[in-house]
């Protein structure tokens, strides 16, 4: 009888441990699918990632086959401001129109030239009181210095001396061009 309630005891553990052998498997199997928010990151991480890879092959499209050089920058320099396509210098010290000339043509650039209006409008937001030498000049005729007509009949003159021009937050005006102003470079972005 011994025997009997051994085996008997046998059979009865061997089931509920079989039991519980497929409550854990089944608890294994489910907490192994990943949760709704780990699907989320995975597939964000997995978007950065393709993100990142496009944004470093446009990088390395936009080097084209020169590799960047510090001279290859499309940049002002130092003290320049950068507005469109341009680079421009608004001096702090003052000279005569030739003298303010020829230092921005030292620094491969010119007088300042408007282009169109909306240049020159926000150009002068930049300005202040005082007066700047620009590349406008008076020789038969009010012109540019590359030779362009100024079709603009707005520029003050009180004498017939006043022969270069200059701008300042609210006008353009003629100046005598020996007088000392500050003055504004123009030059195009390398």
């Amino acid at each position: 009888m011994a025997m009997i309630d051994s085996i008997y005891s046998m059979l009865e553990i061997c089931p509920e441990t079989q039991a519980q052998n497929d409550y854990r498997l089944q608890r294994k199997a489910s907490s192994s699918r990943p949760s709704p928010s780990c699907l989320v990151a995975i597939a964000l991480g997995l978007l950065a990632a393709v993100l990142t890879s496009l944004l470093i092959y446009q990088w390395i499209l936009g080097q084209g086959s020169n590799y960047s050089t510090p001279t290859s920058c499309v940049s002002c320099p130092d003290h320049w401001m950068r507005f469109g396509n341009y680079c421009y210098y608004f001096s702090v010290e003052e000279k005569d129109w030739n003298s303010s000339l020829e230092f921005c043509l030292a620094r491969d650039s010119h007088l300042l030239i408007f282009t169109d209006i909306q240049e020159m409008k926000q150009l002068k937001d930049f300005c202040s009181k005082e007066f700047y030498w620009i590349g406008l000049r008076n020789n038969f005729g009010w012109r540019w210095e590359d030779g362009s007509a100024f079709n603009s009949s707005r520029i003050m003159s009180n004498s017939l001396v006043q022969k270069c021009g200059a701008i300042n937050r609210d006008r353009l005006q003629a100046s005598s061009c020996e007088a000392v102003l500050r003055w504004i470079c123009k030059k195009v972005r390398h």
